[in-house]
Formats: C-alpha cells, structure tokens, sequence
C-alpha cells in the first residue's frame, strides 16, 4: 500500500503529487508562532475581513480526501495545508489583509510560494489544465440551508477552457456528491448531500460564493471553493461518507476534463 508523505516548513505542511489536481486548506491551523501579533479588525486596513475562527476538521477532510485518492488511483493530489493559526496569517486573504506583524510574513510566503509551485507543475505537465479544490468550513446558512456549498465566484474563478455548467452534470462535482447513496452504521439510508447552489441559473451565496485563493489562482486553472457545513463536520459517519464521495467524485470528474 502507498504512503502519503508530507513535508514542513514555516507551519505549512505540504505534499508533492502526481495529479492535475490540488488541495488546499488554509483555515484549520492551530500554531501560533511565538512573538507573532494577533490579527484584529483595528489593526487591520478599514476594508479587511478579519475573521480569525477555525474551520474545525478541514484539515482532516483535506488530508483524508488525498489518501483516499491515492488508495483509489495510485497517484495523489498535490496538498498545501496551513498549520498555522488564522488568528496571526489568513492565508485566504490578500497580504495587506492576511497579517498585521512583519514576523508573520514568512508563514503567509511559504503558503502561496508552495501552491504558485504546484500549479506550475499541474499546468506544465497536463497541457496547461488542472483543477484546484479550496476546502473550507462554514455553518449552515439560514437563507441557503445545504450540507456542501460550491463557490466559484459565479464562474469567475474558472478559466475559458471550462463549462462552469459541467459541475452540475449527473457526472459533475456537485451531481456526484449529490446522488451518493450510503447505508448508516443504523440501516437506514443516506440519500447525498445538499449542494448549493443547486442548479447552474442560481446564484451563489455571496458568503461562501469563493474568496482570495481561488480568485487569486482561478484564471490559471479552475478553481472551486469547497465550504462544508459544520454538522457534517461534526457527525464522523457524515464526515466519512463526504470524504469517500468527495474524493471520488474529484477522480471521476476531473478525468473527465484534465484526463490523467
């Protein structure tokens, strides 16, 4: 059986892969760095977000979903993961946002010099596709109940070569994850998650609608920001089913546009 190796540097954990994909989870560190000055709203720029909440289990979902790729495929995904604590770096947020101490810039770098690296290396040897997965977490939002939300800044964040409507296919991320079908450790039966938005007319949330990182990269290859809602973090038989059917549904999909 393969192993999945990660290397560290600067509290970001990160993994070499062997697909035209990458995964990425920026909000579920736990390290503060000693001497590093916390992130606030009144020593941030008047127009930063400042939101310094873990996204609890993102972490694991992320590191789950590129073991069961490998299990699955052979090859694995690219990862990048921040260990470090959003408190100090937000490594989703634009640098005059992402910290408030010099000290602090170091981490921010190690983060997006590893994902620029991997996304070189996708694009160079898959002629110039591949897929990145920005995995999150959220609460369920009231106007917009669902168990997985699926950002894309209403297609923004996807490049030419890509039909966001694709997603939404039977065979498409959001139909994959959708029509999974599991029997519970009771009997009874999972019948998929709620995805939102649920159809390619709707709009996406604007809360959950995709933020600096698949912005930033999304023009270079496609980007989807992956927010998960917390009672399917915090139910482990939920959490399991999620990372079978999300790490199966990025196998079969991708294939189909990025074929490895």
């Amino acid at each position: 059986m393969q192993l999945m190796t990660f290397a560290r540097r600067n509290l970001v954990l990160r993994h070499r892969g062997t697909l035209p994909v990458i995964l990425t989870s920026p909000h579920d560190g736990g390290s503060t760095p000693p001497g590093v000055d916390q992130r606030t709203a009144e020593t941030s720029p008047d127009d930063c977000d400042v939101n310094t909440s873990r996204d609890v289990r993102t972490r694991e979902i992320t590191e789950a979903v590129a073991r069961r790729i490998l299990e699955r495929t052979g090859l694995s995904p690219y990862v990048v993961i921040a260990e470090f604590s959003r408190g100090v770096v937000d490594a989703n947020r634009a640098r005059r946002c992402a910290f408030v101490d010099d000290d602090a810039e170091k981490y921010y770098d190690e983060y997006h010099r590893r994902v620029d690296e991997y996304i070189d290396q996708i694009l160079e040897q898959n002629d110039g596709r591949g897929f990145m997965f920005d995995i999150h977490g959220t609460g369920v939002i009231a106007e917009d109940p669902a168990d997985v939300y699926l950002g894309t800044a209403n297609g923004a964040t996807l490049p030419s070569w890509f039909d966001r409507t694709a997603l939404f296919h039977q065979h498409g991320l959001h139909g994959l994850l959708t029509w999974a079908r599991h029997q519970t450790s009771s009997g009874a039966s999972f019948d998929g998650f709620r995805v939102s938005p649920a159809k390619p007319a709707d709009t996406e949330t604007s809360a959950v609608n995709g933020g600096f990182t698949v912005r930033h990269y999304g023009q270079r290859l496609a980007a989807v920001q992956v927010e998960v809602a917390r009672p399917v973090r915090d139910d482990g038989e939920r959490r399991d089913f999620l990372i079978e059917d999300l790490a199966d549904g990025i196998v079969n999909f991708v294939r189909r546009h990025a074929p490895f």
